[in-house]
C-alpha cells in the first residue's frame, strides 16, 4: 500500500507551483478562453489543456521553441529569480500549452513537470468523487476568469492531474498535427484499479489492448476516440512512481531525437522495437520535466 504521507512530502513542491499559475492566470485578466471562437460543445473526459510547471521559463521556451516550432505570449514579468511568469505556447496561433516559472524547493527531485487537465461536467462533483476513492484535493475548485471552472487532484495512486470545466467550450476531435500533443499513457502498480478509477470519473469505455511490451495495457475512450492508455508498471521496475505522460506528435522520431540532444534535452527511453514499433520515445527537456515523442504515420491507418 502507498504510503499518502510520502506522497505528500514527494509533491509538495507541485502545490506550491500549481496555485501559482492559477494565481498568475486569474492575476493576468487577458488569458485567451480554451476555444476561440466558443464551442459551445464538450468531449468528457479528453485532455484539453496542459501546463509545464519549470524553474526556468526562458530555458523552456528555447527549447520547446526550437523543438516544436511554438511560439509564446507572456504574461507577467519574465525571468526575474524567485519570481512567478507565465507563458502561452502557440502552434500555427492555436494555443497548446501553458508554461509557468516558480522556484522550486532544494529537496524537491523533480523540478518540473507537465499536468493535463481533463473536461468534466462539474469540477467540484468530479473532485468529490476523487476524495471517496481515495484520492486527494491539491487546488480546491476556483473559476479562472475566460478559462472556467479548474482544481487540481491526486488520483488514488499519488499522481496529479487537472480537472476542467471551460467556460468557452473544448477543442473539437481532429488528428493532432506534428508539434501538437496526441497520447498520454498513465503508469500505475495495479493497471485495472487505475483503470476502474478513471472510467468512473472521466466516463471512459475501457478496452483491454495489446500489452506494450510485456505490460498490461488498458485504452480509455470516449466518443469514439481513444484518449489515454494505462499501462501496468513491472513487477522487475517497481521503483517507478505512478505518473502521466504525456506525448507530442513528431513527423520523424529519429531526427527529434538528435534534435532533443543539440538543444540540451536528454532522451530517457530509447525507440524500442516492441513498443509501438519504436515510433515512441520519452526524452527530458532541460530543466527536467519528461514528456513522450510520438511518430504517428497515418499512411498506416492510424487512429488517435
Amino acid at each position: 500500500m502507498t504510503d499518502r504521507r510520502l506522497l505528500a512530502r514527494r509533491f509538495i513542491g507541485i502545490v506550491a507551483t500549481v496555485i501559482s499559475v492559477f494565481s498568475l492566470v486569474a492575476m493576468a485578466g487577458e488569458v485567451p478562453p480554451l476555444t476561440d471562437p466558443p464551442t459551445g460543445t464538450y468531449q468528457r473526459g479528453k485532455l484539453v489543456w496542459i501546463d509545464l510547471l519549470t524553474v526556468d521559463l526562458p530555458a523552456a521556451r528555447r527549447f520547446y521553441g526550437a523543438l516544436f516550432g511554438w511560439t509564446f505570449t507572456d504574461f507577467g514579468d519574465l525571468g526575474s529569480k524567485g519570481r512567478n511568469a507565465y507563458s502561452l505556447a502557440y502552434l500555427d496561433g492555436v494555443p497548446v500549452a501553458g508554461l509557468a516559472e516558480k522556484a522550486a524547493p532544494a529537496e524537491q527531485k523533480r523540478k518540473a513537470r507537465w499536468i493535463a487537465f481533463m473536461s468534466v461536467a462539474d469540477v467540484a462533483a468530479a473532485v468529490k468523487s476523487v476524495v471517496a476513492k481515495g484520492g486527494r484535493v491539491f487546488v480546491a475548485p476556483r473559476n479562472v476568469p475566460a478559462r472556467g471552472e479548474l482544481a487540481v487532484v491526486l488520483d488514488p495512486d499519488g499522481a496529479p492531474f487537472g480537472l476542467i470545466n471551460s467556460a468557452s467550450g473544448d477543442p473539437p476531435d481532429a488528428l493532432p498535427t506534428v508539434g501538437d500533443w496526441i497520447w498520454a499513457i498513465y503508469q500505475s502498480p495495479d493497471a485495472t484499479s487505475a483503470a476502474a478509477f478513471y472510467q468512473d470519473l472521466g466516463g471512459y469505455e475501457v478496452v483491454q489492448d495489446d500489452p506494450l511490451g510485456q505490460a498490461p495495457h488498458f485504452l480509455l475512450a470516449t466518443g469514439g476516440y481513444a484518449r489515454a492508455s494505462l499501462v501496468e508498471i513491472p513487477a522487475d521496475r517497481s521503483g517507478l512512481r505512478p505518473d502521466w505522460l504525456y506525448f507530442v506528435r513528431v513527423d520523424n522520431l529519429r531526427e527529434s531525437l538528435a534534435r532533443v540532444r543539440e538543444l540540451g534535452g536528454s532522451v530517457l527511453m530509447e525507440p524500442r522495437p516492441e513498443v509501438f514499433d519504436a515510433r515512441l520515445a520519452v526524452i527530458e527537456d532541460p530543466t527536467g520535466a519528461p514528456l513522450g515523442l510520438l511518430e504517428w504515420d497515418e499512411d498506416r491507418g492510424e487512429e488517435q
